[in-house]
Formats: C-alpha cells, sequence, structure tokens
C-alpha cells in the first residue's frame, strides 16, 4: 500500500485576479453592454456551493462581455420574480428552469451540458428560441423533439485561470469529484488504483465518504485555486454522470485538467475523437483504471508529450474565448426567433411557480440524502463494531471455561478458600 501523500499536497495558490473578475460578473457590475444583456439561468451565484454550472456560466459571461455584452446570473433563489430589466437574452444552465416569467421579448436558449433526456422531455422545449448541446449524440435526440435549430456548443475552458505553470509535478492521481450523496464509479476505481499508487481526492462533502487507508481526502479546493492542483498533478481522473456518459457530454474537469498540462482519464470515450481529444485515455472499471495509471506513469516522457498535444487541442479549440465568438451567430440565430413569439401562456406562468415549489422539495431532498447515507455508513461501522466486541467477548467466555476447568485453577481455588478460613481465624487487631 502507497504512503500517504498529505503531508507533501503542494500549497493552494489562488489567482484573485480571475476571482475578482468573476466576482463582478455576480455583483451585476457587467450586466449591461452595448450589445444588450444576456442572463444566465444558473443554480445558484454563491460560488463557495461547489456547484458546476455557475462557473460555466460564468467563464463563457466574462469573454461575452470582452465582446460587447453585458452578462448576469439568474440564480434559482430569484426564479420566483421577473428580471429587473429586460434581458435580450436568457441562457439557461438547468433542466428545472420554466421560462414562465421571463418577458416576452427575451430570446431564451437552453444549453444541455448534461441530463439529455430530462431536457428532451419537457412539455414546453418550443419555448425555447434555441437550444446548444454539449455533444453530437446529445444534439441528434433533441434535434429529433425541437422544431428549431439545435447546436453543437461544448463548454470550454477559461484559458486566463488554467493554464500550465512549470513541469514539477510530485502528484501522481488526483480526482476533484465532488461528492452529493450517490454512489460514483470513481470511488471504487480509485481504491483499485490506490493499492499501488498514491491517491488523492479533492471534494465537497469528503466526510461523508467512507474513510480510506490508502486515499488521500482532501478538501475542496477553491475555483480559483484548483488550477495549482491540476498544475502539480501528472493524471487527473475523471467520472461523468451515467446522463452526461451515455451521451458523450464531456465536463468542465477534462478541458480545466488539460489546459493545466495534465492528462485526465476518463469513463466514457463518446464524444472525444468530436473535441479532438481521442488521446485521452479511458477506463471503465477499478482494474482498467488501474492498468491505464501503470502503463501512463511508466513513460514520463510519453505522458508530456500527450499532455502537450491535449493542451494545444484545448488551447486552440476550447477556450471560452474561443467559444463566445461561436456562440454569437447563434444568438444572432434566438434573438430574430424570439421576435415572432406572442405572450406567454398563462399555463406556463402557473407552471414556472409549481416547478420552483418541487425544485425546493429537491434540494431538502438531497440533503437529507447525504445525511441518510452518512448515517448508513455510521450504522454499519457501529454494527461491525458490536460484532467485533461480541465475537470479543465469547473469546474471552471461552478462555474462562478452559481456565476454570483446569486442574491448576482448581488447585489456586481450594488455596484461596483455605487461606480465606485462616485469614477468619487470626484475632482483629485493637
Amino acid at each position: 500500500m502507497p504512503e500517504s501523500v498529505t503531508a507533501a499536497l503542494p500549497p493552494v495558490r489562488v489567482d484573485e485576479d480571475q476571482a475578482r473578475r468573476y466576482a463582478e460578473i455576480v455583483d451585476g457590475l457587467h450586466a449591461d453592454g452595448p450589445r444588450g444583456r444576456i442572463i444566465f439561468c444558473v443554480s445558484t451565484d454563491d460560488l463557495e456551493e461547489g456547484k458546476g454550472d455557475p462557473y460555466v456560466a460564468l467563464g463563457l459571461a466574462k469573454n461575452l462581455v470582452d465582446e460587447g455584452w453585458g452578462a448576469a446570473l439568474w440564480p434559482i433563489r430569484r426564479w420566483h420574480e421577473s428580471p429587473d430589466a429586460e434581458p435580450t437574452v436568457a441562457i439557461v444552465m438547468i433542466d428545472s428552469f420554466v421560462p414562465g416569467l421571463l418577458p416576452q421579448a427575451t430570446a431564451t436558449v437552453a444549453w444541455i451540458r448534461n441530463w439529455t433526456d430530462t431536457w428532451a422531455a419537457l412539455p414546453y422545449l418550443e419555448e425555447f428560441d434555441g437550444i446548444w448541446c454539449s455533444s453530437p449524440d446529445s444534439a441528434e435526440v433533441l434535434r429529433a423533439r425541437y422544431s428549431g435549430e439545435v447546436f453543437v456548443v461544448p463548454i470550454g475552458v477559461d484559458a486566463e485561470l488554467f493554464r500550465p505553470d512549470g513541469s514539477y509535478r510530485p502528484l501522481p492521481v488526483i480526482t476533484t469529484a465532488n461528492f452529493w450523496g450517490a454512489q460514483r464509479q470513481v470511488q471504487t476505481a480509485l481504491t483499485a488504483v490506490s493499492e499501488t499508487t498514491p491517491v488523492v481526492w479533492f471534494g465537497a462533502n469528503r466526510e461523508h465518504l467512507a474513510p480510506s487507508r490508502s486515499i488521500t481526502h482532501a478538501d475542496r479546493v477553491s475555483f480559483f485555486g484548483i488550477a495549482s492542483m491540476y498544475q502539480r498533478s501528472k493524471l487527473v481522473v475523471d467520472d461523468l454522470i451515467e446522463p452526461a456518459r451515455v451521451y458523450g457530454s464531456q465536463n468542465s474537469r477534462l478541458f480545466e485538467s488539460i489546459a493545466c498540462g495534465a492528462v485526465p482519464i476518463t469513463n466514457s470515450s463518446i464524444g472525444l475523437d468530436f473535441l479532438g481529444l481521442g488521446e485521452v485515455p479511458t477506463y471503465h472499471d477499478g482494474g482498467s483504471l488501474a492498468t491505464v495509471v501503470h502503463s501512463l506513469l511508466s513513460d514520463e516522457t510519453a505522458l508530456s508529450e500527450r499532455a502537450e498535444r491535449l493542451r494545444t487541442v484545448v488551447a486552440e479549440r476550447h477556450s471560452f474565448q474561443r467559444r463566445a465568438k461561436e456562440v454569437a451567430p447563434l444568438i444572432a440565430t434566438a434573438i430574430e426567433r424570439a421576435r415572432g413569439r406572442g405572450e406567454r401562456a398563462a399555463m406556463l406562468v402557473w407552471a414556472t411557480r409549481e416547478r420552483l415549489n418541487l425544485q425546493s422539495a429537491e434540494s431538502l431532498r438531497d440533503g437529507h440524502l447525504i445525511t441518510i447515507r452518512r448515517l448508513e455508513r455510521e450504522r454499519a461501522a457501529h454494527e461491525k463494531q458490536i460484532a467485533e466486541l461480541e465475537s470479543a467477548r465469547e473469546a474471552q467466555s471461552t478462555r474462562l471455561s478452559t481456565i476454570e476447568a483446569s486442574r491448576a485453577y482448581r488447585i489456586a481455588r481450594r488455596i484461596s478458600r483455605a487461606l480465606a478460613r485462616v485469614r477468619a481465624r487470626l484475632p482483629r487487631r485493637i
């Protein structure tokens, strides 16, 4: 079993300049621009929650601001109200958003990064003026359900934040997958790898994960500091959730780790060729991941060369700066389609409010699920401890019976009783 690398973890370096730029958008300081206002409908505008969608939104928003747009976030906590100022465009990042309270003239775009089947089943899909899918397979499904144009728009990476920084890489294998209560494939896969290779897992809710003697569980690192961990890592294990994996909707971890010069290993090859990232290695279980890790780490020169080839592709094709330019005509198409829309239907307004109630219930459920998982693990640990104590008690009981049945014990008992009788006859001291 490899030694823990906790003491050797490199210090986290937070990019304060980029953090400030993101905070300015969150605070509404760049909400207006000469080309109009774009709002991103996201799960939260609290960047400490660890949700991925606001960071994807902000990465694109920052570069749209540079292109002359105003940009702001529109989090769940505000979905029950209409926007203060009429947005030109709303880019929806979450399938639970119902556009009933958006102004009639606001062009509404669904950016489908995962949960393709859920999006495709929405009864109000035609209310959107454009659909962007992060993979070709996802787009094919939506084209069968939507009468307008569906475009493939993969997510990207903030090249100003995620970039290589030197060549010193003391961490052989890391992952930055967060735990939200449901079992993830990466949990069992990393256990297999950690038998021979040090593994560090940075992620939210680590206290709810089963303890491991072979995996170092570290706290979630700030989005503005995680680049410093990728820059010091050789391999980054990715773990697409099932709804994203089946459609090849690759996530931010893939692009961000590559941009920092590390090599990711992901659990789905679907969509990688389309992105120009066919060289990214993949795994399907713990055994295959262990084999891939061993092979990659056995040739440092080949690993570095692969990392550089992948990084070049991401730098040239997948920066948010490039993505902002690519979506410009798609935004124009959505705005044109929105001009022909009538007033939002009363049923859609009602559905918006009902969906918000359901969203609140789902949020509570997710919180309870994490607690339930923790209590289940604690119960299992207590049951194991009780079983061990009962086993020890039975062993001691058996040993005691053996001792009591021995000749030496019987003699000792007789001697003890005789000494007690002698002491009883002795006169007491006055």
